[in-house]
This record gives structure tokens, sequence and C-alpha cells, in this order.
């Protein structure tokens, strides 16, 4: 009887200890619980300021008329027509210009405008430049049948770029976030000229 009653008072003992563990494990996981939600609230919750919100948006536009243009001293009035800054080439580039356009076009059931201009080389290959507005509005763009390479694109306002080709041209495209969507096709001959034209390339504004 006194072994028997020992043994059971050992087992009341273990079960006592067990309780107590499985009480302080319970007690560590609410309490972790109870700081992811605190983590939750303070940070993943919390709502984007006005002022970010604001940067990411740009205003709608209304429609108006196209504009064409021939000559490159009417590239400013041309760009008078485009409501952000524009891609072009820097004088001293040594490309000829040879005509300007810009836009409207259909996105989204919203209206968006496309500035494109042509250039050429001594040698009578065309480069297109297009800046497109808004910046979101990556189907203005057109995909076309270019595929992505496997090559990296050279860098165009400092931002890396994106490189696509089809069987006639390569063409890079950058997305500047509150500024537009800038694009470059050069015929596939002028693919290993990429990075110096890019250099050669710069953002301005009618103003």
């Amino acid at each position: 009887m006194i072994r028997w009653a020992h043994a059971t008072g050992n087992g009341l003992m273990t079960e006592l200890k067990w309780k107590k563990w499985i009480g302080r494990i319970l007690g560590m996981l609410l309490a972790l619980g109870a700081l992811a939600a605190l983590y939750f609230t303070l940070i993943v919750a919390q709502p984007q300021s006005a002022g970010k919100t604001a940067a990411r948006e740009q205003p709608q536009l209304t429609a108006s008329p196209g504009m064409t243009v021939d000559r490159e001293g009417d590239l400013r009035t041309l760009a008078q027509t485009y409501p952000g800054p524009f891609m072009s080439f820097m004088s001293g580039s040594g490309l000829s210009f040879v005509s300007g356009a810009c836009g409207d076009a259909a996105w989204n059931g919203k209206t968006g405008r496309i500035l494109t201009l042509l250039w050429q080389t001594g040698d009578g290959q065309t480069i297109r430049l297009q800046s497109i507005y808004p910046a979101e509005a990556l189907d203005l763009m057109g995909k076309g049948d270019y595929t992505f390479s496997g090559t990296a694109g050279p860098t165009l306002f400092g931002r890396s770029s994106v490189r696509m080709e089809n069987g006639n041209s390569v063409r890079v495209h950058v997305q500047a976030e509150g500024e537009g969507i800038f694009v470059m096709t050069v015929p596939r001959s002028l693919s290993g000229s990429l990075s110096a034209l890019s250099r050669s390339i710069q953002l301005f504004t009618a103003e």
C-alpha cells in the first residue's frame, strides 16, 4: 500500500509539471500572437499618406487635336502639346531630325498621349523616340511581336531599361513614376550602339 501510494504521488507530481509547462507554452504563444497583431496594426495596416498617393497619380487628360512637325526648330511648339517631360537627343549628337508627332490614344477608358520623334543616323538609319503619358499606360507602348531579350538594356536617365527584340529592331524602355514611359527603338544593326545612343538622350520640357 505504501509503495502504491508513493507511486501515485509521483504520478501526480509529473502530471502537475506537464500542466505547468503546457501553460507556459500557451502563454508564450498568446504573447507572440499579440505582438503579431500589434505589428500588423501599426505597420502593415497603416494607411499610406496622401502625399505618397498623389506622387503616383498624374492628372487625366482631355482630348486635343494632334500635331506634326518636320523641322527641329518646331520641336518646342510640338512639346507644348505634351503634358510632361519628353525624351530627345541632345544637340551635338550627330543625328538628323526627321519629324515629330504628338497625339492622343485611348487607354483604359481614358486619354493617353504619345509624343514620337524620328531621328536619322548619317547612313540613313531611323531611330524612334517615344514619350508616353501617363506613366502607368504601358499598353500604349504596344507589344507587337517583340519578345523579352536575354540581354540587359542600357541605362536611361539613371534607370535600368527593359530590352525587347523582334526580327528587325530592338526596343528599350523605362517607366518613370510620375513622369511617363520612355521608349527608344532602333534597327537591329544599331543594337551594339544602344549604350552610346542612350548617353546622347535627355529629358526636356516645353518650358
